[in-house]
Parts: C-alpha cells; sequence; structure tokens
C-alpha cells in the first residue's frame, strides 16, 4: 500500500507480547523508512500478560494509566535495541501515550545506559534519539495545577517534537481552543497545530 496516497502511516499498539524493538520487527521499520512512512504507535493492542508489573488493576482508571507504562516501554526498547541506529530516518509517533514522562524517562535511560552500555552498544545517548525519531501527540494533555509547567515539559520535549492531537470525538477529546492554558507564540502554534503534521510526521 505504499504507493497509496490515502496511506498515511503504519500503525502499531503498545501492549504486544514482547518488546517492538526485536529484531523479528525490523522489517516493519525498513519497509517505512523506505516509503517515507512514520509508524503511529497507538496505545492498546494485546493482552496476552498482566498490563502493569504490578499484575492485574482492579478499576478501569487503574487500566487506563497503566497504558502510559506500555507507551514508556516501547520508547525504551526502540532505542534500546538499535532500531534507530539501523533505521536512522524512521519517525515513530507516540498517541495517546501522554508525554510528560518523556523527559524523565530520557535523563533515566540516559543515567543507567552510561553504566550498562556494554549491553546496548548504542552510537549515542538514549536521550539523543528522543529528539530526533520519536514524536509525541499531545492528547491526553497532561493538566499540571500551574499551566506554565506544562509548557516547561514542552520545552524540555522540544516543540519540533510535539504534534496536536484532539481524539474527538471521543469523550475525554481535547478541545484546541482549551487544553492549553498556557500562553504560544504564533511561531509555537503553528508548529504544534500544523507544521510538524506537514513535515511528515503523520502524512507524507
Amino acid at each position: 500500500r505504499a504507493g497509496d496516497w490515502r496511506f498515511a502511516q503504519i500503525q502499531l499498539g503498545s501492549k504486544t507480547s514482547e518488546p517492538l524493538g526485536r529484531r523479528r520487527y525490523w522489517p516493519i521499520f525498513a519497509a517505512a523508512q523506505a516509503n517515507g512512512l512514520s509508524i503511529g504507535l497507538h496505545v492498546g493492542g494485546t493482552q496476552s500478560s498482566a498490563p502493569s508489573a504490578g499484575g492485574w488493576p482492579q478499576f478501569y482508571v487503574e487500566d487506563h494509566h497503566v497504558l502510559v507504562h506500555s507507551m514508556q516501554n516501547q520508547a525504551a526498547s526502540l532505542i534500546l535495541e538499535g532500531v534507530f541506529d539501523a533505521f536512522p530516518k524512521l519517525k515513530v509517533v507516540l498517541i495517546e501515550g501522554g508525554f510528560a514522562w518523556a523527559p524523565q524517562l530520557g535523563w533515566r535511560l540516559d543515567a543507567h545506559w552510561l553504566k550498562m552500555r556494554d549491553e546496548a552498544p548504542l552510537k549515542r545517548k538514549p536521550s539523543e534519539y528522543m529528539k530526533t525519531n520519536l514524536w509525541f501527540a499531545t492528547q491526553p494533555v497532561e493538566e499540571p495545577e500551574h499551566p506554565d509547567d506544562l509548557r516547561q515539559v514542552f520545552e524540555w520535549i522540544g516543540w519540533d517534537r510535539m504534534v496536536y492531537s484532539s481524539d474527538y470525538p471521543h469523550w475525554d477529546f481535547d478541545d484546541p481552543n482549551l487544553a492549553f492554558r498556557f500562553q504560544m507564540t504564533e511561531t509555537e502554534k503553528k508548529m504544534l497545530f500544523r507544521d510538524k503534521a506537514l513535515d511528515g510526521v503523520t502524512f507524507r
């Protein structure tokens, strides 16, 4: 379907029986890079085991929250198993998995990797791949008590890594007029709401 303009992205689920960085999945990434298609990594997928390291949750609100953990695990797998060294132009968009955790993941992976790099002989620090190969869809937007804290998270991740998503018409969708309670410059608005998508992150 690569030659069909109606297909703009390859979508995979974050809940899998094994991490997506494994080499058996590399042909998918090779095809995506060769054809200029991004990978849309969306929360959800198979349920072959407990969704959290602590076992089975009792309430839906718990299950809904641990979807974020599956996204963190997949990001770490793609980085540490060398996917982005093998496919340096591959674009992966993390969809509906939150994003405020991303800076902390980069900091922690860097610290661990510096001590255990023989296990994962990457060309760069893990956080650097997050700045070149990963993008983050904004829904569900994080809502800190102080709105400017969210701006700080955007700046840590990088405005060029963020892509607006609404999740409309789901009941918990993010209205673009209400979701971001801090001031943006016109340049930031264009980058978030338009430019990154047109750059080929979600369209081609």
